[in-house]
């Protein structure tokens, strides 16, 4: 029967659950390597906050999208709300460690592994320049963190003592490998601020986003990119291949280190690009939308520049109010020769203004870098309002 033992758990997860599926994650069964695996990490913090989030993350999105044993589904909403049952009132219990998740009954590995991959595909986990935390008075983002890691569990002793690493330290580290969070890094022996600080020199990358003119103004493994026509200005960018550079992808988490999830509004799926390919622009103040019918429209005009060379996404998000939006049209006007694409055209259009606006008429194989500009006329001169800002997002490629 031994050799059966598989077959039926596998069965058994397409039944109610047994007896024999509570040996995964029973009641007081602990996931220990998996919990320490995840505890600390970009995906253990990606589990936190799915299960934190008591307006979504309730029983039955546990249940059933998550797709969570009930029962563990059922206790980790029952840690989270406290003993009133109700989430947001002052006995909730939030989740601060994976550890404290494995805790509860029910939640084991595969449980564990189960919201790990679902924080990973639904944009749960933190970003690459979010911060961390503090160790050793020393501030680390999760890209800075991972690329620690990385460098610690496999530098030989004098690629560490090269990192300005005292040997007390370099006997420390090598000695804990491998080392699986900052925290456990920062407590070993001899690791203190000057070594944390070391660290992060030794694999900082070239920061970027620096207004350039020339690739002489740039520092090392950058040039200065995306400087529009009749603009002198660029942004210093990092352009070497990544690993994982066009791969498909649904979400930023899809893609690897440096690379986000571009084009997903153009082509439905997406695919891996460096992050600085998307960029944001925004213009403030307040303009008046005059009960007048205008014969022509107001040009907020806004400078894009320091993306690649084409433009992939182009999104609007407006700030705008107007007593009647059927008499409006707003309108986008690239920085080529294109006639502008209309955003809102309330001769056509119902509803309430939106407040973002998904573009998928400026031509794709025209530049992106240059001066855009939304288009605001009261057509009819029908009711008033007011432009308070607006911010232009675009995503860009090499042509």
């Amino acid at each position: 029967m031994r050799h059966l033992i598989p077959v039926l758990l596998v069965l058994a997860g397409c039944a109610a659950p047994t007896d024999l599926e509570g040996d995964l994650d029973g009641v007081g069964g602990k996931a220990d390597g998996a919990s320490l695996a995840l505890e600390g990490t970009r995906e253990g913090y990606g589990v936190l906050r799915l299960l934190n989030d008591g307006e979504g993350s309730d029983f039955v999105f546990l249940d059933d999208v998550v797709a969570l044993d009930r029962r563990a589904a059922t206790n980790l909403v029952a840690h989270r709300d406290g003993a009133d049952g109700v989430f947001g009132t002052a006995d909730d219990d939030l989740f601060d460690t994976i550890e404290e998740v494995d805790a509860v009954s029910w939640v084991g590995p595969s449980a564990l592994e189960t919201l790990s991959e679902f924080a990973r595909l639904n944009d749960y986990l933190p970003g690459d320049d979010e911060r961390l935390g503090r160790f050793d008075d020393v501030d680390f983002t999760y890209a800075e963190a991972e690329r620690v890691l990385d460098f610690v569990n496999v530098a030989s002793e004098d690629e560490l003592r090269g990192a300005s690493v005292p040997s007390r330290a370099v006997t420390s580290i090598i000695e804990a490998r491998p080392v699986a969070t900052i925290a456990v890094l920062a407590d070993l022996y001899w690791v203190g601020t000057r070594t944390l600080e070391h660290l992060l020199a030794a694999v900082a990358q070239p920061a970027g986003g620096e207004v350039c003119m020339s690739n002489d103004e740039c520092g090392a493994g950058l040039r200065c990119v995306g400087r529009p026509w009749g603009h002198d200005y660029g942004k210093c960018r990092d352009v070497s291949h990544r690993e994982g550079f066009q791969d498909v992808c649904a979400v930023d988490a899809d893609c690897g280190d440096g690379l986000i999830c571009i084009a997903q509004t153009v082509y439905g799926d997406g695919y891996c690009a460096h992050d600085w390919m998307r960029d944001s622009f925004t213009v403030g103040g307040v303009g008046s939308i005059p009960a007048v019918a205008m014969t022509e429209p107001t040009a907020h005009p806004v400078l894009v520049f320091g993306q690649a060379t084409v433009p992939e996404d182009v999104i609007v998000d407006v700030d705008i109010t107007h007593s009647d939006p059927s008499s409006l049209w707003i309108g986008l006007q690239p920085p080529t020769g294109q006639e502008p694409v209309t955003l809102w055209d309330g001769a056509t259009m119902t509803g309430p203004l939106p407040a973002r606006f998904i573009d998928r008429a400026v031509y794709r194989d025209d530049s992106v870098n240059g001066e855009w500009a939304l288009l605001v006329q009261n057509v009819a001169g029908r009711g008033e309002g007011e432009l308070r800002g607006f911010t232009l997002t675009v995503t860009s490629r090499w042509d």
